[in-house]
Formats: structure tokens, C-alpha cells, sequence
């Protein structure tokens, strides 16, 4: 049995799309620094465009691919392609919290979601959202059927 994380749409959307706009801006301005003659804009967006890719970097990183496997869980970074594997032994507990939904002066907007957390023995957690991955529930499932 081995069960595949499946990234939600946008949810990759949305982790990109700041940044893109963002770099836009500062690209838009550093070319428009050239009509004006003002290199210190120019120099400050290119400044902020290279936080702006560092930032989105290493944001990215922390986007990890989770494959339920028999013996444990296989974390593959997104980024880097790095794997790294945890034996279920290894996993302590999972805790399940339900985070609170968005309210406007109209009521209600959504009603709120849970989220599970993977307390590992040397105390590091592992954060497994519906937020990030169209299939939540079915590893959630496979997960606690084996610790």
C-alpha cells in the first residue's frame, strides 16, 4: 500500500502567486528607473527582487511531497528533492485540531477545517493540512491505522 500526497491546486497557486506579482513589480520598476533616471529605485528593486526570490526559495523548501508507505512516511522536498524517511515507531501521536473558521460583518464565512499534527520522538512536528493536499483524510487514515 503506498498512498501518494496530491497537492492542492491552489494551494501551490497561492504560495506562488505573491511572489510572481511581487517580482513583476520590482522588474517593472528597475526598467522604468532607466525612463526616469533614478538609480536608486532602480538599485532598491533589484535589491527587493533578490529578497523576493530568496524568500520564495525558501518557501518553497518547506513544501514536501508525503507518500504513506508500509514501514513509515517518505517527506520529499519540493524544492530540493530531498527524501528523508519516518518509520512509524518513530511517530509518537497525531493531534488533530480544528482551526476556527473566517467571520465578516455578513456572519460566517466558512466553517473551519482540522488539521493534523505528527508529534515525532525528538519533539519535531509535522504539520499535514487539507489546506495543502487534495487527499487529507485518506493519509490521515492510513497513518493512524498504523501508529
Amino acid at each position: 500500500m503506498k498512498i501518494h500526497s496530491k497537492f492542492r491546486t491552489l494551494y501551490l497557486i497561492r504560495i506562488n502567486m505573491f511572489y510572481i506579482i511581487f517580482d513583476f513589480f520590482c522588474l517593472s520598476s528597475f526598467f522604468n528607473s532607466f525612463r526616469t533616471e533614478d538609480f536608486i529605485v532602480g538599485l532598491g528593486s533589484i535589491i527587493f527582487l533578490a529578497l523576493s526570490i530568496f524568500f520564495h526559495i525558501d518557501k518553497l523548501r518547506s513544501v514536501t511531497e508525503i507518500i504513506v508507505l508500509e514501514k513509515g512516511l517518505q517527506k520529499i522536498s519540493l524544492a530540493s528533492q530531498k527524501t528523508e524517511f519516518i518509520p512509524f515507531s518513530f511517530m509518537v501521536n497525531i493531534r488533530t485540531e480544528r482551526i476556527q473558521g473566517s467571520y465578516s460583518d455578513a456572519g460566517q464565512i466558512t466553517t473551519g477545517y482540522f488539521e493534523s499534527t505528527i508529534l515525532l520522538e525528538n519533539g519535531e512536528e509535522l504539520l499535514i493540512s487539507p489546506d495543502q493536499y487534495d487527499n487529507y483524510k485518506e493519509i490521515v487514515v492510513a497513518i493512524r491505522d498504523k501508529i
